[in-house]
């Protein structure tokens, strides 16, 4: 998987964007990575003279890594010092930013042929997945309704035994807790079997 040097978010695909060629693209910024010898095969396809030279006027370091060996690739011109491009000196791949194919063709007196300025297609979106329905949790009322009994009960046996009684603070905290789980618990259970409940099944 190689990421695109200028969208380092998104990766390049590759498709017959330009020609019959099978590049790598950007569908974000439109920039094209062209692989050694790329460039020219593009560039054979036009009218003119297509120049064998394609070494960088006054390289400097840029800090775009390439997206094939993934080091830092300088950036220099490309035919003429205003056309800023950057090329890997490992793999001689030359990455062109949207439109500066263009650029490069009328620096070289090229006509014709494929051109950068043509709408480069995403690919197509996956299928969204279908939404799951909500799940109803028709048993918390239920659990609520045993919690609180199950409370109440202990609460109550814990205070009737002559040894060992629990604190009145610690018994009326608990046992105010069970009640409202108990009340919670059937309050929405019977507005889930009343009439016109719109839970009603």
């Amino acid at each position: 998987m190689t990421h695109c040097p200028k969208c380092p978010s998104e990766t390049l695909v590759e498709s017959k964007c330009l020609g019959n060629l099978l590049l790598d693209h950007c569908p974000a910024c439109g920039g094209i990575w062209f692989d050694k010898g790329e460039l020219e095969a593009l560039l054979s396809q036009s009218q003119g003279q297509v120049s064998t030279d394609f070494n960088l006027l006054t390289p400097k370091p840029a800090g775009c890594e390439c997206p094939r060996c993934r080091k830092k690739m300088p950036r220099g011109g490309l035919v003429n010092p205003l056309l800023l491009v950057d090329k890997c000196p490992d793999c001689g791949g030359v990455w062109l930013d949207h439109n500066e194919l263009d650029l490069l063709k009328k620096l070289l007196g090229l006509t014709g042929g494929p051109s950068s300025g043509e709408p480069v297609q995403r690919p197509p979106a996956a299928p969204a997945l279908p939404a799951l329905p909500a799940r109803r949790f028709r048993l918390l009322p239920l659990a609520s309704i045993a919690l609180g009994s199950i409370g109440l009960f202990y609460q109550v046996r814990n205070y009737l035994k002559v040894i060992e009684k629990p604190s009145p603070m610690r018994f009326f905290i608990v046992s105010v807790i069970c009640i409202l789980l108990f009340s919670y618990g059937l309050f929405s259970l019977l507005q889930r079997v009343s009439p016109g409940s719109s839970d009603k099944n």
